[in-house]
């Protein structure tokens, strides 16, 4: 007999949402927007340097116990990769970086709403990595895809400040659901982020295996599966 479950929270990208690259739309525009000031660099340095502030993002959150990094420090690296200095292409570009995910929002996956209904039995809530993608504009997308009502709490990382594995992305969920993490579940499909941090957090945590990952010693999920669809059983294998 396992515990009580009072709260079920879900993980976003590749467990609701297919993951989405939003190179395609960022890197033209970045490149229009600084030719648009007067800056002319060729496609391959334009391209170094989008990349060279996502790597930027991955040492800082590594460096600072996984914080939240804005869109406009990655955005004033690429600039100072690029050796552009003027303030204003930085005030153009931090809203087109997160705007992009407007032009092609990522679609739901197999399940979700037949999971969705199931836990609607529980406090459920949503933690999630936001990156340069906004949770006011990732509120608008569920909401567009009818399943915001579904959450009573939205746990974004530009908003509460911290990414995963960090505890505190999660505690903010279980506390604002008023759940003990001890009576909570995390549904997630990344061994290091979803699996780890919800262990951390001191929840059980279900692993949506997409992919093979490495396992993290000392770390191992509640219940294993494939799809969204296989939700409900896994919950009550924990009950």
């Amino acid at each position: 007999m396992g515990m009580r479950i009072k709260a079920v929270t879900y993980d976003l990208w590749n467990t609701l949402v297919h993951n989405r690259n939003y190179g395609e739309f960022r890197l033209p525009a970045l490149k229009k927007t600084l030719s648009d000031f007067g800056y002319s660099f060729d496609y391959p340095a334009v391209e170094n340097a989008y990349l060279g502030g996502f790597r930027f993002s991955g040492r800082v959150i590594r460096a600072e116990n996984h914080r939240h990094v804005e869109t406009a420090e990655i955005v004033g690296e690429v600039l100072r990769l690029l050796e552009v200095k003027d303030e204003s292409v930085l005030n153009e570009l931090v809203p087109m970086y997160e705007n992009s995910f407007l032009c092609a929002p990522p679609e739901l996956k197999e399940g979700v709403f037949e999971a969705l209904d199931y836990t609607k039995r529980y406090r459920v809530g949503l933690v999630s990595v936001t990156g340069v993608s906004p949770g006011r504009l990732v509120r608008r997308v569920l909401k567009e895809y009818g399943i915001i009502d579904y959450f009573e709490v939205l746990s974004f990382s530009d908003e509460v400040k911290w990414v995963k594995p960090n505890v505190k992305l999660y505690h903010a969920a279980t506390e604002a659901l008023k759940a003990a993490p001890e009576d909570s579940v995390h549904v997630g499909d990344s061994m290091k982020g979803d699996i780890v941090g919800a262990k951390r957090a001191g929840m059980r945590a279900i692993w949506v295996k997409t992919k093979e990952q490495p396992h993290v010693d000392g770390y191992e999920p509640d219940g294993v599966i494939t799809s969204l669809l296989e939700l409900p059983e896994a919950l009550r294998s924990l009950e």
